[in-house]
C-alpha cells in the first residue's frame, strides 16, 4: 500500500485517495471532451447541412404563416388575421413544449424509480 517510502498513515492514505480520485475525475473529464471534439470534427458538414435544413424548414413555416394570413384577411382583416394564425401557431407551440415537459418528467421519473 505504499508508494516507494514507509507505510502510510490514515490521513496521509485519505489524502492519497482524494487525490487520485481527483486525478481519475479530471481524466475522465479529458477523455469526455475529447470524445466531444472528436465527433464534432468528424461530423462537422453534417451539422452545418443539419443546421441549413433547419433554417429551410424555419423559412417554409414562415412562409406557410402568411399564406395563412394572406387567405384569412378578406374574410376578417388582415389585424385580425395575423392574430387568429399567431394564436394557431401560440397554441401548437405550447402543446409541443407540454408534451416534451411530459416526457421529461416522466423520464426522470422512470430514473428515480431505478435508483431506488
Amino acid at each position: 500500500m505504499t508508494r516507494g517510502g514507509p507505510a502510510l498513515g490514515l490521513p496521509a492514505l485519505l489524502r492519497q485517495l482524494i487525490d487520485d480520485a481527483r486525478n481519475v475525475a479530471r481524466a475522465e473529464t479529458r477523455l469526455l471532451k475529447a470524445r466531444v471534439f472528436d465527433f464534432v470534427r468528424r461530423s462537422r458538414s453534417a451539422i452545418i447541412l443539419l443546421l441549413a435544413a433547419l433554417l429551410a424548414v424555419q423559412g417554409a413555416v414562415v412562409a406557410l404563416m402568411v399564406g395563412l394570413v394572406l387567405q384569412l384577411a378578406p374574410l376578417v382583416g388582415a389585424a385580425w388575421a395575423g392574430v387568429i394564425v399567431m394564436g394557431a401557431i401560440l397554441l401548437v407551440a405550447g402543446l409541443l413544449a407540454w408534451s416534451a415537459m411530459r416526457l421529461l418528467t416522466g423520464s426522470a421519473a422512470k430514473t428515480a424509480e431505478t435508483k431506488a
